[in-house]
């Protein structure tokens, strides 16, 4: 089974497409991947929180105190390359495990690489420590959204790898006991990217399982971090948590990008072409969306061919289905009157409407199922109901690459699943179908938030998305999701609802008023907030300023900040802390002195004063 499966993964991990819409992206993964930038989440105060330490080397990810960390997870957001840092660890582990069996490589230290690879090791030593991954016998990679309606780990790899490894009922068979005795006497590592795209099968299990006998075997999970607290994953299932924050060096990478493009392959003047485009980014404020490494090579691609890009995520999105959409129909026709402001001056998006149309009601209705096994992973049949059952090479969802097709065979006969090329596609998509027909968030997404707990969470891309498209739907939108917030997840919507604040005012959103009922203003930049507070002050029901904590993290250089309290009727609960606080307006507190900061009840009436 170990020359097989190095076989397969070989195949599968060993090249990556640096930005999947042109020829020119597909490169060696060993030789264009670049480091990620991970820091290990520590535990304060009941609350894993993100720290200085950074992971730099997998003996530090798998061993804490030199005991096995039998349960790992790797949290980050859309895009910002954790399944492709499991498919590199894949081919790590490939490289070591068979430089070891062939014994014909210069002897083995705690820096062995690939001493022939043109790789990032050139820029960096993270990660190189390959000879650490030598304890792991064997490295089974399960893709979860391959697998919603399962939970059993075991049987995941048996579907997903066993049966693409072997055709025969009879070897499959035996691979099966086969595989089981591995896990049982062999310390495995066992990597399950994407736990967002899991569902589960409803029970008690909240996260995929281990049979008892195969104790040996190590998890490594990836998954968005929204995922982390909506399936309530209990202290004792996580050995280690850790934050990828996208790749170590942006700027390397971006040269990385540049030098692997036709037009730059070779030249002598690639110094000048990245010190332009840095140029360029830091012009535009778009530092921050580089830490993706699917944004970054979108930004790249898009600078190269003249197209300067600024804040706004669905201006990037839309960018990108016109790339795809090109690449299916090179007819190129504009909008006379644009339904949103990121489609201005697109050149394939109209040309295209009818068919965008299609996919987008295929994404929405997929995303909300209620069979949410069939939400991300879908059948020809599940296509059928959206006009797109002719999915033949020339039909346009997948000649544009919109949709991907995984042909699977089974004893009976073969079929097709098919999905979207990246989540966060399926999610702009069921936005820009929001946005065309509003009614569907008191017909549909309604009746999905009451029945699934946390759900909004989920959906948090959808809303950010809608947000740049359609202010009163994601005002709406935002109303509804509040009512379904409870105390366990406020500081997760907060964090949603301004990001949705500041896509829509990098649209030039007008009438922004996203209700926001629970308030922490206790770190970052509080700006946003404080606007977003201003126009919702009826809704408000607790606020906890801790103004120490916000002069400390964000440098503030004002004397103070103000709230204006009068129109704040259903305000419950306050807490003060920090000098420099103003209450103003006409309100009804009794204000009492506890310990080191303020307990706000209401009952008298004081005049506006400043703690």
């Amino acid at each position: 089974m170990f020359e097989a499966l190095t076989k397969y993964y070989s195949k599968r991990f060993c090249h990556v497409n640096i930005f999947p819409l042109d020829d020119w992206a597909e490169e060696k993964l060993l030789d264009i991947y670049m480091p990620p930038n991970i820091k290990l989440m520590a535990k304060e105060k009941g609350v894993f929180k993100e720290t200085f330490e950074q992971i730099s080397t997998y003996k530090n990810m798998f061993l804490s105190y030199t005991k096995p960390n039998q349960q790992i997870f790797i949290q980050g957001e859309a895009g910002y390359g954790k399944s492709t840092f499991l498919a590199k660890l894949v081919m790590d582990w490939c490289t070591i495990t068979s430089e070891q069996s062939a014994e014909t490589t210069l002897p083995i230290d705690d820096k062995t690489t690939r001493l022939s690879s043109n790789t990032q090791m050139r820029y960096s030593n993270l990660f190189d420590d390959l000879s650490s991954l030598k304890d792991f016998k064997y490295v089974f990679h399960v893709t979860l959204r391959e697998s919603v309606n399962q939970f059993d780990i075991e049987k995941m790899i048996n579907t997903q790898i066993v049966d693409s490894i072997y055709s025969s009922e009879e070897d499959r068979e035996k691979a099966y006991r086969l595989l089981n005795e591995i896990m049982k006497r062999e310390r495995c590592l066992v990597l399950l990217d994407g736990l967002d795209e899991w569902i589960g099968t409803g029970d008690h299990h909240n996260l995929p399982t281990l049979a008892d006998v195969h104790s040996l075997c190590v998890l490594l999970i990836t998954t968005r971090p929204w995922k982390m607290t909506q399936a309530k994953i209990l202290d004792s299932q996580i050995c280690k948590l850790l934050q990828l924050d996208g790749v170590n060096n942006v700027f390397e990478v971006s040269r990385t990008i540049l030098g692997c493009m036709k037009e730059f392959k070779g030249s002598q003047d690639l110094d000048k072409t990245q010190s332009e485009f840095e140029s360029y980014v830091r012009k535009c404020g778009l530092l921050k969306h580089l830490n993706s490494p699917m944004m970054l090579c979108l930004i790249v691609h898009s600078w190269t061919k003249g197209t300067e890009l600024k804040g706004s995520i669905c201006e990037k999105y839309i960018l990108l289905l016109e790339c795809l959409f090109k690449k299916a129909n090179t007819e190129t026709s504009e909008f006379q009157e644009p339904p949103y402001r990121c489609f201005t001056e697109t050149q394939n998006i109209q040309p295209n409407i009818e068919q965008m149309n299609r996919l987008a009601e295929a994404a929405f209705y997929l995303l909300f199922s209620d069979t949410q096994e069939n939400s991300l992973v879908f059948t020809i049949t599940d296509l059928k109901k959206f006009n797109l059952r002719q999915l033949d090479p020339e039909n346009f969802a997948l000649k544009s690459g919109i949709l991907s097709a995984t042909r699977k065979a089974s004893a009976l006969r073969s079929s097709s699943s098919f999905t979207f090329i990246h989540k966060s596609i399926q999610e702009f998509l069921a936005a820009y179908h929001i946005a065309c027909n509003t009614n569907l968030i008191d017909d549909v997404i309604s009746g999905y938030l009451k029945c699934h707990k946390g759900a909004y969470l989920g959906i948090s891309q959808v809303f950010i998305f809608l947000c740049g498209l359609n202010m009163s739907a994601a005002n709406k939108l935002s109303c509804m999701m509040d009512e379904h917030d409870d105390d366990y997840f406020k500081s997760n919507f907060q964090d949603l609802i301004l990001a949705g604040y500041r896509e829509a005012v990098a649209n030039q959103q007008k009438d922004i008023v996203l209700k926001l009922s629970v308030y922490y203003f206790n770190y970052g930049d509080i700006q946003d907030l404080h606007t977003i507070w201003t126009n919702n002050k009826s809704n408000v029901l607790s606020m906890t300023i801790n103004y120490k904590w916000i002069s400390q993290t964000a440098g503030e250089s004002a004397s103070h900040i103000e709230f204006d309290l009068s129109s704040c009727n259903k305000l419950k609960s306050l807490e003060l802390d920090g000098a420099g606080i103003l209450l103003s307006g006409n309100y009804k507190y009794n204000i009492v002195l506890s310990n080191s900061f303020l307990v706000v009840a209401f009952c008298l009436s004081l005049l506006p004063c400043l703690y």
